[in-house]
């Protein structure tokens, strides 16, 4: 199973800063072509807002996996150790009905704009093909939630709590003149 994980990690790493990254050299060929060759290439700005997007969504992701998503910590940190326990479910829980909120309604978007067969006026290219980051995103999202909810309550929760402890320890950062 780890196996499994580092190649998915690994998987979701290199879309995500790829996609970024193939869209930061969208633009920049289209700055080129027009400022320096005056001919501008009408797909450009269209392509390179869809590969940011993506990246950006993936990313979503692993930024979760790597617990850099936004928190405001001043008064979860006030909390004594049961209550940031309890807070972090509920935010986890929170965070997995997202992600099947976004996985449901991003698939009833996708067949919705499949259905009705919309292009895009630049380039022709399908929209539901676009739009499919939304049901992928919300797919992803809430896995990571499943294995943070996971990871929290194993052992009754007593991993997350000794774990707590030992990270607050390490960050006492305080010192005595």
């Amino acid at each position: 199973m780890k196996r499994f994980w580092r190649a998915f990690n690994f998987l979701e790493d290199i879309l995500a800063g790829g996609l970024l990254f193939i869209g930061v050299t969208v633009i920049f060929y289209g700055v080129i072509m027009r400022y320096f060759f005056n001919d501008p290439q009408p797909w450009v700005d269209e392509i390179s807002q869809w590969l940011i997007i993506w990246g950006t969504l993936i990313g979503a992701s692993v930024a979760l996996r790597n617990n850099h998503h936004i928190s405001v910590e001043m008064l979860y940190d006030r909390l004594p150790l049961r209550g940031r326990f309890m807070v972090t479910i509920f935010a986890h829980m929170v965070g997995l009905l997202f992600g099947i909120f976004v996985l449901r309604y991003g698939f009833e978007l996708v067949a919705f704009v499949h259905k009705t067969g919309q292009k895009s006026t630049d380039t022709g290219i399908f929209l539901y093909i676009v739009y499919f980051i939304l049901p992928l995103m919300g797919a992803l999202l809430s896995m990571r939630f499943v294995v943070k909810l996971y990871e929290t309550l194993k052992n009754g929760g007593k991993d997350w709590m000794a774990e707590q402890e030992r990270s607050v320890k390490s960050d006492d950062h305080s010192f005595t003149v």
